[in-house]
């Protein structure tokens, strides 16, 4: 069983993947996590994954085939495989590429996530995130990516959309419609379309597919997606991958990956989890946010209008859930 699990980045994946990781461990005894390979080498998310960066900088945004990706992206990609199943895979950074990865992976369930985008841009902006950097020093190329979708013709009203585009606020909810808009145009035949308020038919989805045991809620403390980087209620034990990190730092700080692919490959990506059965419940130790509120924006209305409408036909009607 490999399930593959797309999305833009704050709308929820984390979480899917955590559930579903957890009710596959628990059924198997352990599964293989691949937690956003084009960023981080394995779950615990202390080593940037430069090979997957490298790949992720370098590739379409948009593409249905994955004769449009480099043989050592294509590489990279069956490096995810080298395990023994179960696999749970999660990209979001994907959702352009999602039947080109797919074409290498053939997962056996797909599932795309959507969040509406006022949510998503003040998760944004609470979380100091940003879609062009994400907080790191490799920035998307604005002009690139909009030339990719001007050329790709993902949009019908392409000219309008970029009348109404002032801020980088704008630019990141364009980049959450076109992700989304493309992901809607997938060709996956086994593919889920999961609204984030919706969320909670994840357990109907483990069911139908893993047919686990028992079925807990999602809603659960235990399964906020914060939790996929610790040993609860998932454990890892997290192979030693500082030192080729450490070199691939140094080439990256040096222009090395940027400007000629030169890096250190890992031979594995992930991290094997199985269920932790003596796990303590966390206390959140947060602290409060700060309130964050975005006004109604006509672009943005549009954006989200669009999506929830191509979004309909696709979904599953909910049904009752029975372990």
């Amino acid at each position: 069983m490999h399930i593959a699990i797309y999305g833009v980045g704050r709308s929820g994946t984390k979480a899917v993947q955590l559930y579903l990781a957890h009710q596959l461990a628990e059924k198997y005894g352990s599964t293989w996590i691949n937690y956003e390979p084009y960023f981080w080498v394995d779950r615990k998310t202390f080593d940037l994954n430069y090979e997957g960066y490298f790949h992720h900088a370098t590739a379409p945004h948009f593409t249905h085939t994955a004769s449009d990706f480099s043989s050592r992206h294509i590489r990279f990609l069956h490096k995810l495989l080298r395990h023994d199943p179960p696999l749970v895979t999660k990209f979001i950074r994907g959702n352009g590429r999602i039947d080109a990865i797919n074409e290498v992976l053939h997962p056996d369930l797909t599932i795309v996530v959507f969040r509406d985008l006022y949510e998503v841009l003040i998760s944004l902006l609470k979380n100091n995130w940003d879609f062009w950097s994400i907080g790191f020093e490799y920035p998307i190329s604005w002009d690139d990516f909009v030339e990719e979708v001007r050329r790709k013709e993902l949009l019908d009203r392409f000219d309008w959309v970029m009348d109404r585009i002032h801020d980088r606020l704008d630019q990141n909810a364009f980049y959450w419609f076109t992700m989304n808009l493309a992901a809607l145009r997938s060709r996956e035949r086994k593919i889920r379309f999961l609204p984030y308020e919706r969320i909670a038919d994840t357990e109907r989805i483990a069911t139908e597919y893993i047919q686990p045991s028992s079925c807990p809620s999602i809603k659960e403390p235990r399964f906020s997606g914060d939790y996929i980087h610790t040993d609860y209620p998932l454990r890892s034990i997290t192979r030693e991958r500082r030192k080729i990190s450490l070199i691939n730092n140094l080439f990256y700080k040096s222009q090395l990956i940027n400007r000629f692919g030169i890096l250190l490959p890992y031979r594995q990506m992930g991290s094997r989890a199985e269920v932790n059965h003596n796990f303590q419940v966390i206390e959140n130790l947060r602290l409060p946010q700060t309130d964050v509120q975005i006004g109604s924006k006509e672009l943005f209305d549009y954006f989200n209008e669009e999506i929830k409408a191509q979004l309909q036909p696709h979904l599953v009607k909910p049904q009752s859930i029975t372990c």
